[in-house]
Formats: C-alpha cells, sequence, structure tokens
C-alpha cells in the first residue's frame, strides 16, 4: 500500500500540464491507475445490480448489465454469451438487447459455474414498444402520434405545428370547428412510413370553441378554445356507421351517455361535438377522423401577470426559479423569487414569460403564481444607483419600480447587470467611500426595454448573490479572499459535498456511492484543515439532505469554495468500456478554472481516461456565491474502478487530486 501511494505521489508530480489552461487536458506520465482487484471466493450466487427485476430500458439495440457471482473464479454465460468475470466476482456486460423488434420484454438468462456447481438466475425487463407499421389495406390512425396534445395558449398569429402518424392515404386534413381546413403532408423524413404534418395559425378568436373546465379559474386575457373530451381510439364499423361523419370506440374506452348510442355493442357510435377539431384520413373507399386531443387557447392583450416562486417540493430546488429558451430547455436565466413577468403562452407544463419585447422565456408551470386583477407597468423605472463598498463585497442597491426579470453577465473584470423591461431613470450613481476594487460604473440603455448597469472592476469577482427590498434590487459583489502564496488555503472556508443520498448509482459488488463519497470527503477535509482551512461538510452520515439545503449551508457559512464529489454512471444504451473515466462540470463561467485545474489533478492522482470538463446545469454547481464544482471522479458500475473506490490508497489519491487542484485554482486567481 505504501509503494501504491509512493507511485501515485510520483505520478502527480510528473504531470505535464497543457497550456492554456482551461482545456480540461492533462498529459500525466504513467499514472498509477485503479489497483488491481483483490481474489474474493465466496460462496457462489447471482446478484443482478442493473437492471432491477421489470425495471424499463430505453434502449432496444444494446445495453449493460452488471452484479456479482460472488467468487472470482466463477464462470459466467448470459443468453449463452461468455461474460468476463473479475478476481472479486463482479461482472460488467455490454450485450445485445434479446428481443425482436415486436417485443416489449426482454429475458436476460444467467449461468454461473464454480468447480461443478451451477446456479442460474432469468432477469426480465421492459422495453419500449416499437411503431409497428400501419397497415396498406386498412385504414388508421394512430392516436398517440397525434400532436400537440394538451393545454397550449398562444397568442394570434402563431404557427402550431401538427402532426400524426396514419395509414398510407389520399388526403390528411386538419378540420377545425369554424369549417377551415388545413391540409397536411407526408414528413419528408416519413419514408413512406405515413407521418404527415402541417401548421396551423392561431387567430383571434379561432372557432367556435368550448371552455375547458380543467383550466378554471381562467385568467381574464385568455379567450374560447379548441377542444374536445371524446374517447380517444376509433375504428371503423362499416356495417352500422357512415364513415364519413361517425367515429367508433371499441369497448373498454371512457364512454358517457351524452357521447355513446348504444353501449352495449362491441363497437359503440360516437358523434364527434361540432365544436372539435377533428384529423381526417380520407383513401378512395374510407374516410376515418380522430379528435385533436389539444386545448388551445388565444391570449388576447398583454397577458395575465404572474409572479415567479419556487416550488417548495421541487427535485432539485436551490433557490432559484429557472429560466429556458424553450420548453424542457436548459437554463439560461436563474430568477430570486418575487420576480414579475406577463405571461405570453403556454405548452402543457411550460409557460412562456415576457422579458422585454426581444426576448421571452419558458418557466415551469408550478413556479407560476397568478396575480389576478394585479397591474403590472410595460416598462420599470430603473432609478438611481448607489454602490456601498465593504471590507469582503460591494453592495450595489438599484433603484426599481417593480420586480423584474434580470441577467448576470460576468466577462473577466467587467460585472454586468442586465434589467428586462426596463427604461432608465438613473439620474445618479454612487460610489461611495473610495475602494480599489471598483474602478468604474456606469449605465446603459441597451434597447428602448432593456437596461444595463456596467461594473468595470481591479479583479475578478469571486461571486455575487441577488436579492430584493422595497423599490430596489441589491446585488452583493464579492471580492476575492486574501491568500498567501505559501499558505493558500489559510483563512478560507470549503464547502465539501459528498453526494447523495437521495439517490446515487451502486456498483457491480453493491458499493453505495453515496458511502463513497463520504469517504472521500473525509480526507479532503483531514488535507484542507492540516492546511489551514475551515472546512464544511454538507453531511458526515448517510442521512438524506436536500439539494436546497447543501447549497444553502454553503452560502450561510459563507464558504469561499464549493466542490460536490460524485462517481459516475451510465444511462441505458452507451457502451460503458468505451464511456469512462474522470470528468469535471461547472455552470458559471466564473468556475471554468476551477473545473480545469481539478480536472488536471484528478487525471495525475488516478489514472483514468480523460473525460473532460463539461458545462452542465446541476444544482450543487449553480451556486453564484462563490466558485463551485462537481467531481465525478471514476465510474461505479465499472468493476475495476467500483473496487478502487473500496481501496483506502485510490480514495487517498482522490482526495489528495482535489486538494491539488484547488491549490492550483487559487494560486492562478493571485496572477
Amino acid at each position: 500500500m505504501i509503494l501504491s501511494r509512493l507511485l501515485r505521489m510520483v505520478a502527480a508530480l510528473t504531470v505535464a500540464w497543457v497550456s492554456g489552461g482551461c482545456s480540461g487536458k492533462a498529459v500525466t506520465s504513467e499514472a498509477a491507475g485503479p489497483p488491481p482487484i483483490p481474489l474474493r471466493t465466496g460462496p457462489l450466487t447471482i446478484d443482478v445490480v442493473y437492471p432491477r427485476d421489470s425495471a424499463f430500458i430505453s434502449s432496444r439495440d444494446s445495453s449493460f448489465i452488471f452484479g456479482s457471482v460472488g467468487n472470482g473464479n466463477a464462470e459466467l454465460t448470459i443468453n449463452g454469451q461468455a461474460v468476463t468475470v473479475e478476481q472479486n466476482g463482479a461482472f460488467l456486460a455490454w450485450l445485445q438487447v434479446p428481443a425482436t423488434p415486436g417485443d416489449t420484454l426482454a429475458h436476460y438468462d444467467l449461468r454461473a459455474s464454480l468447480a461443478g456447481q451451477q446456479v442460474r438466475a432469468v432477469r426480465t425487463v421492459r422495453l419500449r414498444p416499437i411503431d409497428a407499421p400501419l397497415p396498406d389495406d386498412v385504414m388508421e390512425i394512430d392516436t398517440a402520434s397525434i400532436a400537440p396534445s394538451g393545454a397550449w395558449w398562444a397568442r394570434s398569429g402563431e404557427i402550431v405545428p401538427i402532426r400524426v402518424r396514419a395509414s398510407p392515404a389520399t388526403r390528411v386534413r386538419l378540420l377545425l370547428p369554424g369549417g377551415e381546413l388545413i391540409r397536411l403532408s407526408e414528413a419528408p423524413e416519413s419514408q413512406g412510413s405515413g407521418i404527415y404534418e402541417g401548421e396551423l395559425v392561431v387567430e383571434s378568436p379561432l372557432g367556435r370553441g368550448l371552455l375547458s373546465p380543467r383550466l378554471q379559474p381562467i385568467p381574464a386575457a385568455l379567450r374560447g378554445a379548441v377542444y374536445c373530451e371524446v374517447p380517444a381510439l376509433f375504428e371503423i364499423d362499416e356495417a352500422v356507421a357512415d364513415t364519413s361523419v361517425d367515429f367508433l370506440a371499441p369497448t373498454g374506452s371512457r364512454d358517457t351517455d351524452e357521447h355513446v348510442a348504444d353501449s352495449a355493442s362491441a363497437a359503440t357510435i360516437i358523434a364527434i361535438p361540432s365544436e372539435c377539431a377533428v384529423l381526417e384520413v380520407a383513401s378512395t373507399t374510407d374516410t376515418l377522423r380522430a379528435p385533436l386531443p389539444f386545448d388551445l387557447w388565444v391570449l388576447d392583450g398583454p397577458g395575465p401577470a404572474v409572479e415567479l416562486r419556487e416550488t417548495p417540493s421541487a427535485v432539485g430546488r436551490d433557490g432559484f426559479v429557472i429560466g429556458r429558451a424553450a420548453p424542457g430547455g436548459t437554463t439560461l436565466w436563474m430568477w430570486i423569487e418575487g420576480v414579475r413577468a406577463r405571461v405570453t403562452g403556454r405548452r402543457g407544463d411550460s409557460v412562456r414569460i415576457r422579458l422585454d419585447e426581444a426576448t421571452e422565456a419558458w418557466i415551469a408551470l408550478d413556479e407560476v403564481v397568478w396575480l389576478p386583477g394585479a397591474g403590472l407597468a410595460e416598462r420599470a423605472r430603473v432609478g438611481n444607483v448607489s454602490i456601498a463598498p465593504l471590507p469582503d463585497r460591494l453592495r450595489v442597491r438599484v433603484g426599481l419600480s417593480t420586480p423584474i426579470p434580470y441577467a448576470v453577465e460576468e466577462e473577466n473584470r467587467r460585472f454586468s447587470l442586465v434589467l428586462y423591461g426596463a427604461y432608465s431613470g438613473t439620474d445618479r450613481v454612487y460610489y461611495g467611500a473610495g475602494d480599489t476594487f471598483l474602478q468604474r460604473a456606469g449605465w446603459e440603455q441597451q434597447s428602448t426595454d432593456r437596461y444595463a448597469l456596467h461594473l468595470d472592476l481591479s479583479a475578478r469577482p469571486w461571486g455575487y448573490r441577488v436579492r430584493r427590498e422595497a423599490g430596489a434590487l441589491v446585488v452583493e459583489i464579492r471580492k476575492p479572499p486574501i491568500v498567501e502564496a505559501d499558505q493558500p488555503f489559510a483563512g478560507l472556508t470549503i464547502a465539501l459535498d459528498p453526494g447523495h443520498p437521495p439517490a446515487g448509482s451502486i456498483g457491480p459488488t453493491r458499493l453505495y456511492e453515496g458511502d463513497a463519497n463520504l469517504a472521500i470527503a473525509f480526507r479532503v477535509r483531514e488535507l484542507l484543515e492540516r492546511q489551514g482551512a475551515e472546512v464544511l461538510m454538507t453531511r458526515t452520515d448517510r442521512s438524506p439532505v436536500r439539494i436546497y439545503d447543501r447549497t444553502w449551508r454553503a452560502e450561510l457559512f459563507d464558504a469561499d469554495l464549493l466542490i460536490s464529489i460524485h462517481n459516475n454512471a451510465l444511462p441505458d444504451g452507451v457502451n460503458p468500456f468505451e464511456s469512462n473515466g474522470t470528468s469535471v462540470f461547472y455552470f458559471h463561467p466564473s468556475s471554468l478554472d476551477l473545473a480545469a485545474a481539478l480536472q488536471r489533478s484528478l487525471l495525475a492522482a488516478l489514472g483514468l481516461n480523460d473525460l473532460g470538463i463539461g458545462r452542465a446545469s446541476l444544482a450543487l454547481a449553480r451556486p453564484t456565491w462563490m466558485p463551485a464544482a462537481l467531481t465525478e471522479g471514476a465510474f461505479m458500475m465499472i468493476p475495476e474502478q467500483e473496487a478502487a473506490l473500496r481501496d483506502p490508497d485510490f480514495l487517498d489519491a482522490y482526495a489528495e487530486g482535489i486538494v491539488e487542484g484547488l491549490r492550483a485554482f487559487v494560486l492562478g486567481r493571485l496572477e
């Protein structure tokens, strides 16, 4: 063990850094790599860790399966294919999913043997169904493919894409309640698979419409909707129905007396209310129709006012409301609670708000609080700016008539606060008492409804935070800590977050990631405290800690740095033998050099593949008050790396890699 650790230290000391610093790449001189896996000679058994029995896997091509057979001398086959068993009995296999195109279940047949003894296990998983080709000789509409569906709010003039999969037909069109017809054409990528698409241009008012009780109370700015609630699956019974006008619902659908003509028959005639939008597919002999399961409301006027508040029970809550460029997109804005805006649209569980004339954002529906009858000016007035220099920060107070959306932009030593939907009433900018950290302050009206405050600083800001006061927005800009080159950690408070629980991955021999992360964090704490740092641990045992509590504690104690320690896993369909190694994630540009420094030092310490650094919207990488990064040192599912995470020397190396990366980052900020 001593020799192994010395080899790791030599490898770390012989790192040749790539010039440029932020590439996240490093060239190492014979990095040590994981230690050999120890031999285990336990009883023969089959323990499949992943996938769980009856679990759903997304890949239908190839996927992984891993676990343990309890003995490193055992042999294993899965579906007749030999699988490598490691010294500790762990196995990881990358296999073709044992299923035909029509199957929704797959079975893994595992057989282990040792010295004449044999054991067998069968693991069954569920698969996503494959869209079967639609028949050429029978008219059919794939109702599950109809899009859009659910609740949408749109402005007059917006385009709504329509899409459906249906049997080859001479005519596919959308019939609107008001009598309008929209022809759908075969999608370019369809290649004969029967996918048709078109565009609906929203008009105000649109058709006659039905009001949906599910949307009550309706914001006053919304007008009538195209909405229909009838059974979603239909078949034609030519013996009893005029196929040009009627629908047939198979037994078991949500029949109601007002819709059903004969509920006792095997196929029941359903008359579609005239207020419904209808998709029609017609050949030379048959016509088939299905309702568009779409609740479209036309937004009339400026849109209702809302206030943004994070849902207390939200998974991944971190104290911010997240704004995105599109529903389900990545994080582009982070707002404190209380920001007000006007709604301009909705798609299902996402709501669109207006930032300024040229910019809109999407947020989660459950983060919107409706303000019925509340007034909201077209533009907010920005008043005077007061800057108060404090020993460790600048306190910037911006007079503001309404709490509006904003953005923070950092570029080297310039800090900018952008206010959307705002115009300047700024007559004075007060610098306060002299402070060398602030070089210059100024503002500009970037457009008629976008205001920007610029602060030029003598050093890169260490972090920032935003809060509201009555009639103002307050921004605190953090000064870099005072650091001595020979003792870079002295006086610093460093928050260590051992990732998980809840959640977390499990290795082939059932090592839990949360336990490995905690063991590494304890070692990092010891090394940092020896060098003068004050260390805050977000957890010290196996008790679950919510994400928001982790970031909140780091800010509450004014941590100078936040490092979240993790080990990785992969989703279905990704080959673990080709995609494993070390990576570090950051979010804010000011943390890029921290992530790069950690990646270089961890590569030198661990000797694993270089997966590089990445920018990702991870809650533990998103705090704004201090530089933050999240490490993914090794992969729990790789037997060699899971075994290494049980080895004290490898855990020591991981901890030393983090500490050396932090040292390089702190000293680099002195330059």
